[in-house]
């Protein structure tokens, strides 16, 4: 099972829509737990543009979740904070079984991780606590050393985590977590991979959008003039067909690597900024920057 999580605002966005949707193929996720704290009505979600396809099922609680793979949103306050770790406790010994519990729980466990952010020991304690009582474990995170930098002062931490019980590890014995970069939400999506599966090359496929970019008129006309085959129709239209497929394909990967060094230029440049964040204070240059 591959899991994800991502605190994210304003996902009723296109392009956060294409991003969750993007994350969820590119790492393969079995589920996606999104907190979104400024939608109440979850109609309101492309759940499908996020998916990427009508074979999903989902559903939306406020706050706290009574599941198995339990997607959570901590409060702020230590009082809440105390009161959620107590009703997941309850929740988690009424009901065994192979608990996950993962989201953005708004608390760290050490000062640690915190850089330029305002450290509680009185909610770490407590947090620690739970986990301890509750017989989780923290598993390890790879990628970003910090899961949140706030959009205001650059402030850092790590709030976001996976949590596991013994069942769940034994179920699925083979875990990586990873904290991937920060680019339409000021939280990194974290994801969980167990297993990893190949089906082969992706089929090809023609987006409408292609047709409006330059130079796609241009190499299908070439294409086309340019194949030379024999036999009978059928097989000449196929074996035409096939020509100007791969010559599609070969403009479409030069076009979209073209476009990549320029969207890993601007992510080196911003991952550079966060980076630098993590040791020092950004000048005001850097914020606009990043912003």
């Amino acid at each position: 099972m591959n899991c994800m999580t991502l605190n994210i605002r304003c996902i009723g966005e296109e392009a956060k829509i294409k991003w969750v949707r993007k994350l969820k193929q590119v790492h393969k996720a079995n589920f996606v737990g999104i907190q979104e704290t400024q939608i109440t009505n979850f109609e309101r979600i492309d759940v499908n543009g996020c998916w990427g396809s009508l074979d999903f099922d989902f559903e939306g609680v406020n706050s706290s979740g009574d599941t198995i793979l339990a997607n959570i949103y901590g409060p702020h306050s230590l009082g809440e904070q105390k009161r959620l770790w107590h009703e997941l406790s309850a929740i988690k010994e009424a009901k065994p079984g192979n608990w996950t519990i993962f989201g953005d729980f708004n608390v760290v466990r050490r000062a640690e991780e915190r850089f330029n952010s305002n450290f509680c020991p009185a909610s770490a304690k407590h947090f620690n606590k739970f986990i301890q009582e509750t017989e989780l474990q923290d598993l390890r995170m790879g990628g970003e050393i910090y899961t949140y930098m706030s959009r205001v002062g650059a402030k850092l931490s790590k709030i976001d985590r996976f949590l596991a019980c013994s069942n769940f590890l034994s179920a699925f014995r083979s875990l990586a977590v990873t904290a991937h970069p920060r680019e339409l939400s000021d939280h990194s999506p974290v994801t969980l991979i167990s297993t990893s599966s190949d089906f082969g090359p992706p089929p090809f496929k023609l987006f409408n959008s292609w047709l409006l970019q330059e130079g796609f008129d241009y190499i299908v006309k070439k294409a086309w003039a340019e194949f030379h085959g024999y036999g009978n129709l059928d097989a000449y239209l196929a074996a035409k067909l096939r020509f100007l497929k791969n010559e599609i394909k070969v403009w479409k990967k030069k076009s979209d690597e073209k476009a990549n060094q320029e969207i890993l230029k601007i992510k080196s440049e911003v991952a550079g900024i966060e980076k630098a964040a993590e040791s020092r204070l950004l000048s005001d240059q850097e914020l606009e920057a990043r912003n």
